[in-house]
């Protein structure tokens, strides 16, 4: 496995996950009375978003859609797509969160590879994978008039998918060829972001002692 191949495979998994963060993006715009324009808009800022907090963070310029405007124009393309598809097709309801299982997924690791690929400490190297897998969703929930879900009180795991992918990335990097880590990696992120969706997994809430909060919380326990 050449270093070529090995770029070949993170550039075609940056393109998948824009095209399918963008699809994400266009389909959460079900329902906000957005014209064509809106929605590819939405889609681009979820698609892109992650990947632009990130490089701007890691002062990498010029930003990825601006270095190469294939990824701008497959989330457009995606998005267009998706506006006209969805007026003639009635899709799932859960579609719209298992593309952005997906997009999460892909673009934790791909966050987590170019910062690794930078040579920074392992911490940072984490806080972009999340970064680059969170913010464009974080973006689009925003846009939308959305409680982002990585901030929803009683939402199921999300950022904490992306940050246990990245850690394995990271801890396994040595030992495991590049492209099968990678896949591992983003397989071990999208089956728990399922797994969180469908079995209702959360992370303890913090209650303060005494707070009128925990005796609330008492109360729905019993």
């Amino acid at each position: 496995m050449t270093d070529m191949s090995y770029a070949d495979f993170i550039y075609i998994a940056e393109l998948v996950g824009v095209a399918v963060f963008a699809t994400a993006g266009a389909l959460a715009a079900e329902g906000k009375r957005l014209d064509i324009l809106g929605v590819v808009v939405l889609a681009i800022v979820t698609a892109l978003g992650g990947g632009t907090i990130r490089d701007i963070t890691l002062d990498i310029h010029p930003v990825v859609w601006i270095a190469d405007t294939a990824f701008l124009w497959t989330a457009i393309v995606f998005a267009v797509v998706t506006f006209f598809v969805s007026r003639y097709i009635q899709y799932p309801r859960r579609l719209l969160l298992v593309l952005d299982a997906m997009g999460l997924a892909l673009f934790a690791i791909l966050g987590g590879e170019k910062a690794m690929s930078l040579g920074l400490p392992p911490l940072i190297v984490v806080m972009m994978a999340v970064i680059t897998g969170c913010a464009g969703g974080m973006i689009r929930d925003l846009f939308t008039g959305q409680i982002p879900l990585i901030l929803q009180r009683d939402a199921e795991l999300y950022a904490t998918c992306a940050l246990v992918g990245a850690v394995f990335y990271l801890v396994f990097e040595p030992y495991m060829p590049g492209q099968m880590l990678a896949l591992l990696s983003m397989l071990i992120i999208f089956a728990l972001r399922m797994a969180a969706m469908f079995a209702d997994l959360r992370l303890p809430e913090f209650i303060v002692a005494g707070h009128k909060l925990e005796k609330i919380q008492k109360e729905k326990e019993k």
